[in-house]
């Protein structure tokens, strides 16, 4: 796309990070900030959240650092009961809570003195990505990305056997919710044949990727969040985004299908996709990264009217 290109070698050290809680439904969500050290006065601003039952990292922190870099205020944070943000029982995933938890942030970040409030872009991948295109209908964004997104849960069943199995689950975790019980948990991501809500060749995380997550990953959710997933198809409702959309595609993807994702972008009145020949992880790491954010730069230039900038990699 593009007029960004990274040349430097350490990105990092052009921003300051700095960290702070805000509350939502009565517990604490935990947020990232990053600005250039150079950074004066108001700025555009880009909201952040990790995928499936991830955390904030370093994939995303670097993803941070280079938007900061770029000429934005980044705000970055883990989902209730996820990473560093409070709330029990962990783990738990619920789409309108997590929701509830975007909006809180984008008012949040829209009230910061150093923020130009009508130049504020979201940005969600895999799961994330799914909140992004259902939350930029209605929430006063000015842009968003989706990267290898959750676009249909009618299309992101898998492997019948394992898809029939994980409904079990779901029902055994709703029913011991109901009466007040402890979760009924299953893995995040695993090898074909196990318990697992990703077990898809490319759902096995690479060595670095799991390196990277810290001591505030776990590999387990609670599957109640199936029940809502199978009717929650945020792809399908992109006509009612106003705002500009990219939605990023790794065509290999065998986590989030390609298709729903394209044809995602193609109902959006200002959405376009990108595709790249690569798996649903690659995007993270190495050149798809360096390829990935150069577009997602390229892209917010333009829909957040920025100077064209040289950033570093």
């Amino acid at each position: 796309m593009a007029a960004y290109h990274t040349k430097a070698k350490d990105v990092a050290a052009q921003v300051v990070t700095s960290e702070t809680d805000i509350e939502v439904g009565g517990e604490l969500v935990h947020l990232w900030v990053k600005r250039a050290k150079n950074a004066v006065g108001k700025q555009p601003a880009i909201i952040l959240a990790h995928g499936f039952s991830g955390v904030i990292h370093e994939p995303l922190l670097r993803y941070g650092d280079h938007f900061a870099a770029a000429g934005l205020t980044v705000v970055l944070f883990d989902y209730r009961t996820f990473g560093r943000s409070g709330g029990l029982p962990r783990q738990w995933m619920d789409i309108p809570r997590q929701q509830e938890e975007w909006r809180a942030v984008i008012t949040w970040a829209q009230s910061r003195a150093d923020v130009d409030a009508a130049r504020v872009a979201i940005w969600g991948s895999s799961f994330s990505g799914g909140h992004v295109m259902d939350i930029a209908r209605t929430a006063p964004v000015a842009a968003a990305i989706a990267q290898a997104p959750f676009a249909d849960g009618r299309q992101n069943t898998g492997d019948p056997k394992t898809a029939f199995r994980l409904f079990i689950a779901a029902l055994r975790d709703r029913w011991r919710e109901m009466r007040g019980k402890y979760p009924f948990y299953v893995g995040a991501t695993g090898h074909p044949g196990t318990l697992c809500a990703m077990t898809t060749p490319d759902a096995i995380q690479p060595d670095w990727w799991q390196k990277d997550q810290g001591s505030t990953m776990e590999n387990r959710i609670t599957p109640r969040v199936f029940l809502q997933m199978l009717k929650w198809r945020p792809g399908t409702t992109t006509a009612e985004i106003p705002c500009p959309l990219l939605v990023q595609i790794a065509t290999k993807d065998a986590v989030t299908p390609p298709e729903p994702a394209r044809a995602a972008a193609a109902n959006a009145p200002k959405g376009r996709h990108i595709d790249y020949s690569i798996e649903h992880f690659e995007i993270y790491h190495g050149a798809p990264f360096k390829t990935a954010i150069a577009d997602q730069i390229a892209f917010l230039q333009n829909a957040l009217n920025m100077e064209t900038l040289n950033v570093d990699a």
